[in-house]
């Protein structure tokens, strides 16, 4: 598939001052490179169990706002975090309970006071199937649950955002966002990408942005 935007639903304006395309780059593929901690000696004791790696590759806030498990439950809980970071929560199997760990996890990125973008990524190690990974934008876990596949996948955010650089100058840019099924990691990256930037974005990272 094309790393270039679909044409999007619209144009949302917002109040944030966009840095710069060169600084933009060099942050995101630092976040993209940074080498996550493995899961613990205690989590791999577990019947099933999944470490996942959360890389907010773009220049806001985010925090959690919604969970879903179908089975299991968290290790380690997922929480909110800051620009340019990277994480990891994970999840196993129930206590006293043989199960596989399935389920999703939903954040909300703010991009200002008023406006966010919400995306739910789903993860599964069932007892029977594969392991399983998926984004889909929403604020609903289960809708992350829901969109896990063997593949994985990648979404682009429904619309644009626009606001202006330090400079005036304005501004537009979407999120995008892969899912990498895995163990220890299962990965999920999540990127600010400037429109009119795509082909730049691509040849800076060797044209492996979306994947760790």
């Amino acid at each position: 598939m094309s790393d270039s935007p679909n044409p999007p639903n619209g144009i949302i304006e917002i109040l944030t001052i966009i840095i710069d395309a060169a600084t933009l780059s060099k942050k995101v593929i630092d976040t993209i490179q940074e080498v996550v901690p493995g899961a613990s000696d205690d989590l791999k004791e577990k019947f099933h169990w999944i470490n996942c790696s959360l890389k907010n590759a773009t220049q806001f806030h985010y925090s959690v706002v919604d969970n879903y498990f179908d089975s299991g439950r968290y290790w380690k809980a997922p929480g909110g975090d800051g620009p340019f970071t990277s994480t990891t929560f994970s999840c196993c199997n129930g206590d006293g309970a043989v199960t596989g760990v399935t389920g999703g996890t939903a954040f909300s990125l703010w991009l200002d006071s008023k406006h966010s973008f919400d995306f739910a990524v789903g993860w599964t190690d069932p007892i029977l199937g594969s392991m399983k990974a998926g984004v889909v934008e929403s604020a609903v876990a289960k809708d992350g649950y829901n969109a896990a596949t063997r593949e994985g996948g990648h979404i682009q955010s429904k619309n644009r955002y626009k606001g202006k650089d330090e400079k005036g100058v304005p501004t537009e840019f979407y999120i995008r966002i892969s899912a990498s099924p895995g163990k220890d990691p299962m990965s999920f990256v999540v990127q600010q990408v400037l429109v009119g930037d795509e082909k730049n974005d691509e040849d800076s990272t060797g044209g492996e942005i979306m994947a760790e």
